[in-house]
C-alpha cells in the first residue's frame, strides 16, 4: 500500500478548473484534439465470415528499476472513500463478489436519471507525474461491449484521456489502454485527478466494474506494427511490393484452414504466397482457423479455431518465433482468452493507439483501419505522444484500402527517417513491449 496511501479528497482549487469537463458523447471543444478510438469495438472487414494474465514479471530481463517509479498497482479500490461521484452523475459503491486484486472492486451504476453515464474521480494530495506511464484498469461489464476512459487531470483541469473498448460478458480482465483525447495543454509531470467515465448510451442503464487501476511503463518515442488481418491474396499481390520497397516489416494475421492450392479460385492466399511473406520478412500469425468470430463458438469448435493454427505454424516452420493471434472482430470470451494464452505470445483485439507496454499481452490494442487521408493523423498523434500504434488493413481490393495503405508507408517512411517514429515487429513487441505483474485470481 506505499504509493496508495497519500491521497485524499479536497483540493478546491482543482474543483474550481472542472465544471467545464467534456463528457463522452459530447462534441469536442476547441481547445481539446481527439482521435477516433473512443468508439465501440467495430467490424473493419468487408465480409461477414471475418467480423460478423495473469503472469509473472514479464518476458523481460530488465529489473523493475529502470521502470518508472509509479508502474504497478496504484489503487486496489479497497478504499472507495478516496473516490466519489462527479457532479453525482452515476454510483459508486464496493463489490465483495468480484475482485482481482484485494477483496472487492468498485462497481460503477449509470442510470437513465444520470444520462446512461457514470464518472468517478480521485484527487490527489500530492501530484504524480505520468510522462512515462500508462494507466490501466481491470474491467467487467454485464452489457454486451463497451468503452471505459481513464482522464488524467492537471491542476488547470486540462486532461489526457486514455480509453479502450472491451468485450461484455467477461470476467475482471486486465485491459491496455491508449491516448485518445487531449484536452488544453496538460502538465502531464503535475496530475492531481484521476477520472474513470463509462458511457452506457443516452437514456441507458448499466453497470461497470473495475479494478486494479495500475501504470505501465509508456514508450516516449512511438512505436508502429503493421498488420494484415484475414489472409487476402491482396496482401501479397498489393502490400509485399510496397512495404518492400519501404523496407518496412509487417505481421500477417492468417485464418489456416481458409488458405487454398494455387490452382484453386479464391481471394485467400495460397501456402506458397504465404511462404513469400515469411521470406521477405513478414511474421505469420494466425487468426481463428475459418476466420470466425469467438464469442459464440462451443468449447469444441472454440479450441479448434484457437489451437488448430498452432499445429499449422509449427509444421509451416513459422513457430520458432513469436506466436501472435487476432481476434476476428475484437470478439471474444473468457474461455477464448484463456486458450490464446495458453498458445500464443500476443494477441490483439480493442480499438485504441498509442497503448503502453501491454499489461495484458493477448489483449493487445489495435487502431481504426485509416481511411484515406487519416494516416497522416494517426502517425502524427503517435510520434507526438508515443506508444504503441497497432495499424491493421483487411481486404486491399477497393481503390481506397491501396490509398489509404499508400499513405500509411509514405508517411511512416518520413516519419523512420526522421527518428520520429519506429516500425517493429510482433517478436519485438513480445520481447520488449510487455509488462506483467503478478495479480491474484480473478473472480
Amino acid at each position: 500500500m506505499d504509493r496508495r496511501t497519500y491521497l485524499a479528497i479536497g483540493a478546491a482549487t482543482v474543483l474550481a478548473g472542472c465544471t467545464e469537463l467534456g463528457g463522452p458523447g459530447e462534441p469536442d471543444t476547441s481547445d481539446e484534439r481527439a482521435d477516433d478510438g473512443g468508439t465501440e469495438p467495430t467490424d473493419d472487414t468487408s465480409d461477414g465470415d471475418e467480423n460478423s494474465e495473469d503472469g509473472d514479471e514479464g518476458d523481460r530481463e530488465d529489473d523493475d528499476e529502470e521502470f518508472p517509479e509509479l508502474v504497478g498497482t496504484f489503487d486496489d479500490f479497497e478504499n472507495l472513500e478516496e473516490w466519489w461521484e462527479w457532479q453525482d452523475i452515476g454510483t459508486l459503491e464496493a463489490d465483495s463478489s468480484r475482485a482481482s486484486i484485494g477483496s472487492q472492486s468498485a462497481l460503477l451504476t449509470a442510470s437513465v436519471e444520470s444520462r446512461g453515464q457514470v464518472r468517478v474521480r480521485r484527487e490527489l494530495e500530492e501530484p504524480i507525474d505520468v510522462r512515462e506511464v500508462a494507466p490501466g484498469l481491470d474491467l467487467a461489464t454485464d452489457t454486451d461491449s463497451g468503452v471505459v476512459r481513464i482522464q488524467l487531470q492537471d491542476a488547470d483541469a486540462h486532461y489526457v484521456e486514455y480509453s479502450q473498448g472491451f468485450a461484455g460478458g467477461t470476467s475482471l480482465t486486465r485491459h491496455n489502454f491508449g491516448i485518445t483525447r487531449i484536452r488544453g495543454e496538460p502538465d502531464l509531470s503535475e496530475v492531481v485527478v484521476l477520472q474513470v467515465i463509462r458511457w452506457f448510451g443516452d437514456d441507458a442503464e448499466g453497470r461497470q466494474w473495475i479494478d486494479d487501476f495500475h501504470f505501465v511503463p509508456r514508450p516516449t518515442q512511438g512505436a508502429v506494427l503493421l498488420q494484415f488481418h484475414g489472409g487476402y491474396e491482396t496482401h501479397y499481390t498489393e502490400a509485399l511490393s510496397r512495404l518492400e520497397d519501404a523496407d518496412l516489416p509487417a505481421t500477417a494475421f492468417v485464418p489456416t484452414a481458409r488458405l487454398h492450392e494455387d490452382d484453386a479460385e479464391g481471394d485467400r492466399l495460397t501456402r506458397d504466397q504465404v511462404d513469400e511473406l515469411a521470406a521477405a520478412g513478414w511474421t505469420i500469425g494466425a487468426q481463428s482457423a475459418n476466420g470466425q468470430p469467438l464469442d459464440n463458438a462451443d468449447s469444441d469448435a472454440l479450441e479448434e479455431a484457437v489451437v488448430d493454427p498452432v499445429d499449422w505454424l509449427s509444421e509451416a516452420g513459422y513457430g520458432d518465433g513469436a506466436r501472435v493471434f487476432a481476434y476476428p472482430g475484437s470478439k471474444y470470451t473468457d474461455e477464448s482468452v484463456d486458450l490464446v494464452r495458453e498458445n500464443y505470445d500476443l494477441a490483439f483485439a480493442g480499438r485504441s493507439r498509442s497503448q503502453g507496454h501491454a499489461g495484458n499481452p493477448h489483449l493487445c490494442s489495435m487502431a481504426e483501419t485509416p481511411a484515406p487521408g487519416e494516416a497522416a493523423d494517426l502517425l502524427e498523434w503517435t510520434a507526438e505522444w508515443g506508444g504503441i500504434t497497432a495499424i491493421p488493413f483487411y481486404r486491399l481490393d477497393e481503390e481506397s484500402a491501396l490509398e489509404a495503405l499508400e499513405e500509411t508507408v509514405r508517411a511512416l517512411e518520413e516519419y523512420v527517417e526522421a527518428g520520429e517514429l519506429e516500425v517493429i515487429t510482433s517478436a519485438e513487441m513480445a520481447e520488449e513491449y510487455v509488462y506483467e505483474q503478478p495479480t491474484t485470481d480473478r473472480r
